[in-house]
């Protein structure tokens, strides 16, 4: 039987000696990265649009927004996986599809079920619909061997959950320049601009399909073994 693709990765990661620092600074530190090069990229209009400001200057403005983009996409990554609810969660939109969406997201059936298994076997029952990842989240974890090959797919969709806002705000960026600065007389910038504009809206989807699957895998992953490994709460009734 062939390997999943997160394990795959990790197999990958692992021999190269990098799966632990998945876990830690990599992540931030990509995103960080990825930013400043997308920045770098806007600089040549610039520097050409505003020929009186030293270039030395805007390029150090783009590394210290560079920066300042890489942090914010980082720890607010937490937005997407508002919208992962959105659209996954109890009552997301495509909770109940047995097809991908757009033909690149996963379905959410086979989530949705796994996560129905869960919640009869929760030994107390959660709150709101909000509380079903916690709560199953915090049984897993009493086996640390079990979580680790549950967490997973949770790191690897952390990093590429890093890297959705830096393309998304270059995007933005590039965007608006190719729409200003023919209204200034910079025409000549314009096509350069969509360019970097379509790339990055690419590369955007490049990470959120990936996002969403891993985050999606790992999901089903805790479901299935809370619900494997539920049976204590049958026997505390005799």
């Amino acid at each position: 039987m062939g390997l999943d693709l997160t394990t795959r990765t990790e197999k990958l990661l692992t021999w190269l000696g990098m799966w632990g620092a998945m876990r830690g600074p990599v992540p931030l530190a990509s995103a960080i990265a990825v930013s400043i090069a997308l920045l770098e990229l806007l600089t040549p209009p610039a520097i050409r649009f505003f020929p009186a400001v030293p270039v030395n200057f805007i390029h150090v403005f783009a590394v210290g927004i560079g920066v300042l983009l890489g942090l914010v996409g980082y720890f607010a990554g937490d937005s997407w996986d508002l919208l992962f609810e959105t659209l996954y969660g109890p009552k997301g939109k495509w909770v109940g599809r047995t097809d991908r969406s757009f033909l690149m997201f996963g379905p959410g059936e086979p989530l949705n079920r796994h996560r129905s298994l869960a919640v009869q076997a929760l030994p107390r029952k959660p709150d709101s619909d909000d509380d079903i990842y916690r709560e199953a989240v915090k049984i897993a974890k009493r086996q640390v061997e079990r979580w680790d090959g549950i967490e997973h797919p949770l790191v690897l969709s952390r990093f590429f959950r890093a890297l959705l806002w830096p393309f998304l705000f270059a995007a933005f960026l590039a965007f608006c320049g190719a729409v200003i600065f023919p209204l200034v007389g910079a025409a000549a910038e314009a096509p350069r601009l969509l360019a970097i504009f379509a790339g990055c809206l690419v590369l955007m989807l490049a990470c959120l399909v990936p996002y969403s699957r891993r985050r999606m895998e790992h999901m089903v992953r805790l479901y299935r073994d809370v619900a494997a490994h539920a049976p204590r709460k049958k026997a505390d009734r005799h």
